[in-house]
């Protein structure tokens, strides 16, 4: 919506060979999203998991539960409060299937609801 700029771009360079016209090839193409302003993340698709359940699978399951409480604006907001209306509206407008994807296809997202019930 708001363009690429400074948004992680994560990558793991996997089945590339280190020299020749594989590793030219993915460095052109990396370098189209580098080019546009993202933050380029290289790390392993483990590590992206990982961090994946601890920032988004639990945003949007705690934006998901502030949904189903209704919340409403009300004249004394506070910033923390206006954060948390603007994470249930974000999180309810994405599809539910991305919900579900973060869920069913990262095994440590189980993890992370083990630790929100405790």
């Amino acid at each position: 919506k708001h363009g690429w700029g400074k948004l992680p771009f994560v990558y793991n360079k996997v089945r590339v060979a280190e020299d020749g016209d594989q590793a030219a090839k993915c460095d052109q193409f990396l370098r189209i999203f580098e080019q546009e302003g993202c933050r380029m993340v290289e790390m392993s698709c483990a590590e992206h998991d990982r961090y994946a359940a601890g920032s988004q699978f639990i945003t949007h399951t705690i934006g998901r539960v502030l949904s189903q409480l209704n919340l409403e604006s009300t004249p004394i907001n506070t910033k923390g409060y206006e954060s948390l209306l603007q994470l249930a509206h974000n999180t309810v407008s994405d599809s539910f299937d991305l919900y579900y994807g973060l869920f069913m296809y990262n095994i440590n997202a189980t993890q992370q609801l083990d630790n929100l019930e405790r």
